[in-house]
């Protein structure tokens, strides 16, 4: 072997033991990120998603990716925004206080609104969770089309 074949060999086997994660087709980053808990989400549905007025919908918003004993979810506030069809943003909202026993901890995954629509038009639904941390999670949007029955 030259010079410069020996000179290049280190630069090689480094070149090869840096790719080692990479050749398998994973990533040391991919397995650490696998392993790592998922991060909270909100999935709202709506039940109907059109009618006539009025119209009755269910709002079901479950909450995923947190542990059961999660004391920033303890007793979250909670606050259901629409938009309705005059662009106008109408929010209302709890802000239960958690004062139980940490040991006690459970929250909650599910929630559920239904409201009566009386006027025709697109409504856009989301909710929105605030953690005792001041942090929130904020949920997909939903729209609702009512129509006029006349």
């Amino acid at each position: 072997m030259g010079r410069l074949a020996l000179r290049a060999l280190p630069m090689a086997m480094l070149l090869i033991a840096a790719a080692g994660p990479f050749a398998s087709g994973r990533s040391k980053s991919s397995d650490a990120a696998s392993s790592a808990p998922a991060a909270p989400e909100i999935k709202l549905s709506v039940t109907p998603h059109h009618g006539f007025r009025p119209l009755t919908v269910t709002l079901t918003a479950h909450l995923g990716g947190v542990a059961s004993d999660d004391e920033q979810f303890c007793h979250v506030g909670v606050e259901w925004e629409s938009r309705t069809p005059d662009g106008l943003t109408v929010t209302s909202k709890e802000d239960p206080k958690c004062l139980h026993p940490p040991e006690q901890i459970r929250v909650q995954t599910v929630f559920t609104k239904v409201t009566t629509i009386t006027r025709p038009g697109a409504y856009i639904y989301r909710l929105i969770l605030h953690r005792r941390d001041g942090e929130t999670v904020i949920s997909n949007t939903q729209e609702v089309r009512v129509l006029d029955n006349l």
